[in-house]
């Protein structure tokens, strides 16, 4: 540990402090750029948006199922050993949305997702169906004579990732749609030391805007520097350390590290203050599950808005292990379970904190997989399901067009091996979820979604 003393000097204490970068780097940077309108106050309509990423590709086949007659039989005959039995599928019933009644086939969750099973009945939770990025609309034939674009590195893990955290498949981007909406609401938060973007999962694309970064944490609160940690409550020392911190100095670059490094500090005060001065939510979570232990930390840092002076929040957090090429019924199994418990948890606190309707949870992935079996597991595809939950979600309803889950001929979005040809794009997906956020500017946030026409989906 670092102490420091009155003798020591600045640029010392500076050359010191630049070690800590390696660990606490995006701390430090999370507050550079927020510069919002320090007028504004917390607004009274609070929202959030939770980014539930799942990574190394969902397998969607076996997420939601056809469950009865002729098209489980053809599910089941394309997926051979990796086909669902179909008892153990858990019924659900899409009710209509406005754009008509449901006609897809009749439907099945994953045996391991009862806790979105039960938030589908309540109405708490939807299902976009076939989703992933697109350039523009695309159809089979398009896509097997080559005749319009597809998103660059398609089947990539990196690149689709990406892919679908900036809003761009066909280019580069340093900035991600969340942290574009980020920018757009960042007066909202006032004059708060915090970031609008927090990560309980490590740096990541979809909340860097131009003006906001993420602000990163772990399971156990924000992330102290570790040459201050244990001086941070020692009023003595942190009002020497503020001392040193705000004398400034010939060197451009050492002022603007010691701005950054106080503003890391700052948000670390913050964030300690504010989850020990707010109610600890008592819903139980489940235990030996790190999404679950994320998705905690958020309903704490949510129960604590009020004293971060935070009218908007946007979170990300993450489970890895989604790569299914070998064990994929055994490991999404316990990859499932783990996330449905976690959601429905977190869902049950947003209760308890009587914000429900104010906090909408959504998932992600790198893309979906392949339907064809490769004996024990499948290879990387496209399109993909993914579920929406929260007390404002037209829930009870699957969004979008659910595919003719079958290989080659016999259905218009398999792009080979049954791999789906999205019939959403991801920019549709967020556009809704950036309206209902509060966002009017559009363009900002997905700037190709002019080339679709759904963008009007109302599950939220």
């Amino acid at each position: 540990m670092i102490h420091i003393s009155k003798n020591i000097a600045r640029r010392e204490f500076l050359k010191r402090g630049s070690a800590m970068t390696a660990f606490a780097g995006s701390s430090f940077a999370a507050n550079l750029a927020m510069v919002g309108d320090a007028s504004a106050q917390v607004a009274g309509d609070y929202k959030a948006l939770v980014c539930i990423f799942l990574d190394g590709g969902n397998d969607q086949s076996n997420t939601v199922v056809p469950r009865s007659g002729t098209p489980y039989a053809t599910y089941a005959a394309a997926r051979q050993s990796l086909a669902l039995s179909q008892a153990s599928l858990l019924a659900i019933t899409p009710q209509a949305t406005t754009q008509g009644s449901y006609s897809g086939p009749v439907l099945g969750l994953h045996p391991q997702l009862t806790g979105l099973r039960d938030l589908f009945a309540a109405q708490k939770c939807a299902v976009l169906a076939n989703v992933a990025t697109l350039v523009g609309p695309i159809t089979k034939a398009q896509y097997q004579n080559q005749t319009v674009n597809v998103p660059l590195q398609l089947f990539s893990h990196s690149d689709q990732a990406n892919s679908w955290q900036t809003g761009f498949p066909d280019s580069p981007s340093n900035t991600g749609w969340l942290g574009r909406a980020g920018d757009l609401m960042l007066a909202r938060n006032g004059s708060s030391p915090v970031s609008i973007c927090m990560s309980l999962a490590g740096s990541n694309v979809i909340q860097s805007g131009n003006n906001v970064i993420q602000y990163q944490l772990t399971t156990d609160g924000s992330v102290q520097i570790s040459s201050t940690s244990n001086l941070l409550n020692r009023s003595a020392n942190a009002a020497l350390m503020s001392q040193v911190l705000r004398q400034r100095s010939a060197h451009m670059l050492e002022n603007e590290y010691a701005l950054i490094a106080k503003r890391s500090i700052d948000a670390d005060v913050a964030v300690r203050d504010a989850l020990a001065n707010s109610v600890n939510p008592s819903t139980v979570f489940p235990a030996n599950n790190s999404l679950a232990a994320q998705l905690k930390m958020v309903a704490r840092l949510i129960a604590a808005r009020s004293r971060l002076q935070h009218g908007r929040q946007i979170f990300f957090v993450s489970r890895g292990g989604f790569d299914f090429h070998d064990n994929l019924l055994n490991e999404q199994s316990d990859r499932l379970g783990e996330v449905s418990s976690a959601i429905k948890a977190f869902y049950d606190a947003t209760v308890e904190l009587q914000i429900a309707d104010k906090v909408t949870s959504f998932t992600a992935s790198d893309f979906g997989r392949a339907l064809l079996s490769n004996g024990r597991g499948a290879d990387h595809g496209w399109g993909g399901h993914h579920f929406i939950v929260g007390g404002a979600v037209k829930g009870g309803k699957v969004y979008g067009r659910f595919p003719t889950v079958a290989l080659g001929a016999a259905s218009p979005e398999d792009a080979g091996e049954g791999r789906l040809i999205p019939t959403t794009s991801v920019d549709e997906y967020a556009a809704v979820l950036a309206r209902w956020f509060g966002v009017t500017d559009m363009t900002t946030i997905m700037p190709q979604l002019g080339r679709f026409a759904n963008f009007n989906m109302d599950f939220l």
